[in-house]
């Protein structure tokens, strides 16, 4: 009888951490698809923003309403929305996807080339004139623009976060 109680117990041991261990796999692998969302619309997001016009897309995709080109409120903004990925409240975020420039916080219509924001790679030329960096507002004269589109979301996998960094020009 002893046996069979040890027995049971080793059982019940090796059931459990197989349990814990599928558990795990099951989370990597949701964790896993979910990253892969957020990389496709994070990328899918970049190249809607190359069809738009170069010179357009500092206004349409800044979260900056009163400089849309056909009037306030009516260009796409700095957020979007990614099909299978939830924002979350415990975040801060309304929507998953989220469109960044060098700007200030109190001044998303004004780009900039003077703050030093590493994942920008500023400060930068930004329009090109002989290497001047200044404090003006380069939103209607760019003709490079430092691009974060970046992914957040909140899952019962846990949060993740997907960033893509890249630098547009007239030619992109």
């Amino acid at each position: 009888m002893l046996e069979l109680m040890v027995a049971i117990g080793a059982m019940s041991v090796g059931l459990l951490g197989f349990t814990q261990a599928l558990v795990t796999a099951m989370r990597a692998q949701r964790m896993s698809h979910e990253q892969g969302l957020a990389l496709e619309a994070a990328r899918r997001q970049v190249e809607v923003m190359k069809t738009v016009g170069f010179a357009n897309v500092f206004r349409q995709y800044n979260g900056h309403r009163g400089d849309d080109l056909a009037g306030p409120g009516t260009a796409p903004g700095a957020t979007f929305a990614v099909s299978g990925l939830q924002s979350s409240p415990a975040l801060g975020i309304t929507q998953p996807g989220d469109v960044r420039f060098p700007v200030l916080a109190d001044q998303p219509g004004t780009l900039r080339e003077d703050l030093a924001r590493s994942e920008f790679g500023t400060p930068m030329d930004l329009n090109l004139d002989n290497g001047v960096i200044d404090a003006f507002d380069r939103s209607a004269n760019y003709r490079v623009l430092p691009v974060v589109v970046r992914v957040r979301w909140s899952s019962l996998a846990g949060n993740g976060e997907v960033r893509i960094a890249t630098l547009l020009g007239a030619g992109s």
